[in-house]
């Protein structure tokens, strides 16, 4: 499985579900955190040292998956059961505050577990990472697309602060294209495990593992040439997480106002949840899958049989129709996020 996360959307199913291989959601508002249920994973033959590590990979990446499906399923729970307080609460002319607020802060709970529950499989956005690397995104003032690649020429000198990384010069302005400029950051900033990349509307920001992210944001700073940053002393970056799915702390029940603008943002991320369980489902799907072929097949025998499928498929007369089987996946990748992953070092 050459895909580090996944979110894919899907026609809305029921989320709170239990059945075999679906852990057991939260029933209600009241409910402790959900523990992820440990559905045993199917046990692979040892035949040699390459097909044994990458069974076991395939048992890590479908261990995270479940832990994942756990945790959505547990805090879909709450959700839905906080929801029903909040739709209650507005059908009467009094809205009892400190009820609802203790439904809020079992939701809050619940989210602030999300990194230990996932595994790391769950980022803050509620994207699946199959490989249960979950990355805290960020932008940084001052560091914009057209900032850095116009206007005079000026070298940058960034520290990170990061154990075992030293400062990491990077020389910006005209004549600098954009994928040449992600090249350059993506190499300076590799050691410290920061990485640029380019959102869906083609701005500049960053990624860190989410166990680094405090770290790097009290340390991470930058020397200038005096253009855009001044000389002398590092500069210590202002740092602005990307927001996050949920945001409970910031919900309110005081009235009827602040209580109706709540179950929006609850409908919201019931939604957000679906499309996170729909990712889930179909990367569990297909880990089972290449599980399955693993245990009936060495690990060179399916390679070969995966290059020899693909190629006949798009080396015969008829290939247009395996080309419209691949053109909708690719419908939604826009040329920014093809650039951040050209530019990975």
């Amino acid at each position: 499985m050459s895909r580090s996360s996944l979110h894919l959307d899907s026609p809305r199913q029921p989320l709170a579900r239990t059945g075999a291989g679906s852990p057991a959601p939260a029933s209600n508002a009241g409910a402790a955190p959900a523990t992820p249920a440990r559905t045993p994973s199917p046990s692979l033959p040892r035949s040699g040292g390459d097909h044994w590590r990458y069974s076991s990979q395939l048992n890590q990446q479908l261990t995270a998956a479940q832990r994942a499906l756990g945790f959505v399923d547990g805090l879909a729970g709450q959700l839905e059961a906080l929801k029903g307080e909040l739709s209650g609460q507005l059908t009467q002319r009094r809205v009892d505050s400190a009820r609802l607020a203790r439904g809020i802060e079992q939701v809050a709970q619940q989210w602030s577990q999300r990194g230990a529950a996932s595994g790391g499989s769950l980022d803050s956005r509620l994207q699946f990472r199959l490989a249960a690397d979950a990355r805290q995104t960020f932008t940084v003032r001052g560091l914009e697309i057209a900032n850095l690649t116009q206007g005079a020429p000026e070298t940058l000198v960034f520290f990170s602060g990061e154990p075992g990384s030293g400062p990491a010069a990077v020389k910006v302005g005209e004549p600098l294209s954009e994928s040449a400029l992600l090249a350059a950051l993506g190499r300076a900033l590799a050691p410290s495990g920061i990485q640029p990349q380019l959102d869906e509307q083609g701005q500049l920001q960053f990624s860190v593992a989410e166990t680094a992210w405090q770290g790097v944001r009290e340390r991470f700073s930058l020397r200038g040439g005096g253009i855009r940053f001044p000389a002398g002393q590092p500069q210590h970056l202002k740092l602005q997480p990307t927001e996050q799915a949920l945001q409970p702390q910031q919900w309110q029940s005081a009235d009827h106002a602040g209580t109706r603008q709540t179950l929006q943002k609850v409908l919201r991320a019931l939604d957000q949840l679906q499309l996170s369980r729909a990712a889930i489902s179909r990367a569990m799907a297909e880990v089972r899958h290449a599980i399955a072929q693993l245990s009936q097949m060495s690990e060179q025998l399916w390679a070969d049989g995966f290059v020899n499928d693909f190629n006949a498929r798009f080396n015969t007369p008829d290939s247009e129709s395996g080309l419209y089987e691949v053109v909708p996946a690719l419908l939604g990748v826009s040329r920014y996020r093809v650039l951040s992953l050209l530019a990975l070092p």
